[in-house]
């Protein structure tokens, strides 16, 4: 017998923002968690005290209205926000406010930095996605703590079965064997030091699968020219795949039929694929930084990302040592269960009901 979700007596009418200014931000990106927080707050709430919207005008008579969307230095808030309604924002993390030589914005940036700034801090709250990630906009927009909830994210991918998994890499032409990254090439993921620490293992059978849109986009940035070099001076080039963007029951399967995921980035903010791996019981090596502890919790290998001696051990010791990497296997996809869209909506509600008018 199936049980419909029970509606929440919400006494008013909340209108979700979520239009990023970023192109291809749809697929795995900010319209993601919007449609998603959206269909989940759906079922708990009545038909008429929802609007999801993305005009980013918040022009429709409400009780609170959320911006699912912040970014410093693109004017998201600013000019938009409500001057007499409760609002919200999520803020997902602020990277680039935390790592500015990395990440620069030039004279117009930080003018748009500053307006952003204000606009922010006459939110009547701010929902984020891990406790770093509070306490970088406790530091940088000097927002009261207390009035900063943290609402971890879900995992985007669907199950996939073992028979599925070696289906969808024969398809792709993997190994039987291969390490996984997932994800964008900002300098924050730090995907050319993990090439350069797999091309130091002492393996010629396991291969290094690289999946995102940007590994094979037109764009050349720095940080893909970086990419390129590591790859083109690597002794195991041609052991380096990369596959682009997937479609979900795809990459399922990739994460499935993976030996070991990785993730090494020098900060996240939140860290999807390290939840989506340990839920189709892949083992995950992650950096100790940012969110990403908070993420794998108890349940993945760690290793600091400023030490590339460090994570080519750790590569070489669980690719070898089968025990080991599945240490925590069913106690990962335990774990990775915790982290539903349906938790996220609840908790948003719960953010809602505090402030609306």
């Amino acid at each position: 017998m199936v049980h419909k979700q029970k509606k929440r007596e919400f006494q008013g009418k909340v209108e979700i923002i979520g239009k990023s200014p970023y192109v291809g931000s749809g697929p795995r990106g900010i319209d993601v968690y919007t449609r998603k927080l959206g269909e989940h707050l759906s079922k708990a709430l009545p038909h008429e005290s929802l609007i999801v919207s993305r005009d980013q005008k918040g022009t429709i008579p409400v009780s609170l209205v959320h911006y699912t969307f912040f970014d410093p230095f693109f004017l998201t808030l600013w000019g938009k926000a409500p001057k007499n309604t409760p609002f919200v924002v999520t803020v997902h993390d602020l990277i680039p406010l935390r790592f500015p030589e990395h990440f620069p914005s030039g004279i117009r940036g930080k003018l748009k930095y500053q307006l952003q700034k204000i606009a922010l801090k006459r939110a009547s709250a701010i929902i984020t996605d891990s406790e770093a990630s509070r306490m970088d906009i406790a530091k940088y927009i000097a927002y009261p703590k207390e009035r900063i909830h943290v609402v971890p994210l879900a995992a985007g991918s669907i199950g996939a079965t073992v028979a599925l998994g070696k289906t969808i890499a024969k398809e792709y032409s993997l190994p039987s064997s291969y390490i996984l990254y997932v994800g964008d090439i900002n300098w924050n993921k730090n995907v050319a030091g993990l090439i350069n620490a797999f091309s130091q293992i002492k393996d010629n059978k396991t291969a290094l699968v690289l999946v995102g849109k940007a590994f094979t986009g037109s764009a050349i940035t720095p940080e893909l020219q970086a990419i390129n070099e590591a790859i083109d001076n690597s002794p195991k080039k041609q052991l380096i795949k990369r596959l682009g963007f997937l479609p979900t029951h795809h990459l399922s399967a990739i994460y499935k039929g993976a030996t070991l995921y990785v993730q090494p980035s020098w900060y996240e903010g939140f860290g999807f694929p390290v939840i989506e791996a340990l839920s189709q019981g892949t083992s995950v090596l992650s950096s100790n930084c940012g969110s990403l502890p908070e993420v794998g919790g108890e349940y993945a290998h760690y290793f600091d990302p400023n030490n590339q001696d460090e994570l080519t051990a750790k590569l070489q010791e669980l690719i070898s040592n089968n025990t080991l990497r599945t240490k925590y296997q069913e106690a990962g996809i335990a774990w990775s269960k915790k982290f539903t869209w349906k938790n996220v909506a609840e908790e948003t509600l719960r953010v809602y009901e505090k402030y609306a008018r």
